[in-house]
């Protein structure tokens, strides 16, 4: 009977350190050199761009020196890879009269991933910060 309350309890924290984790994980923080205040304001940017049709912005993400934000596509664009890359700096990225993005990116790289249905697959641009 002992050890079936020693293995009990071994499962449980396990179990309860693994909900931890989780919990962890679904809350993406922004990098240490990336503020909080730079990936809500790329979040509020692109969410209000593609609120209607069949783009759907899916997020950015914090990562090492800059911001990645996601873009799900329902299917494959019919052009070349440089050519996508091209029309996301062109028509995608934020314009220079968005001067209160810009300026909370200063000295940060912004990226926006087009994708159908895995990020991992994904075609990026880096997005020209106009006040840089």
């Amino acid at each position: 009977m002992a050890t079936v309350t020693v293995c009990f309890c071994v499962t449980l924290t396990a179990c309860m350190q693994g909900f931890s984790v989780a919990e962890t994980a679904a809350q993406v923080p922004a990098s240490k050199n990336v503020p909080e205040m730079a990936l809500k304001r790329v979040n509020q940017t692109f969410k209000t761009s593609f609120m209607m049709g069949d783009w759907y912005y899916q997020g950015a993400t914090a990562v090492k020196g800059g911001i990645d934000a996601y873009i799900q596509v329902p299917a494959k664009l019919d052009m070349k890879p440089e050519y996508q890359r091209d029309y996301l700096r062109q028509s995608v990225c934020p314009k220079a009269d968005n001067t209160k993005l810009w300026q909370e990116l200063s000295g940060l790289s912004l990226s926006v991933h087009l994708y159908t249905f895995n990020k991992r697959f994904s075609i990026h641009a880096t997005c020209d910060n106009p006040l840089a």
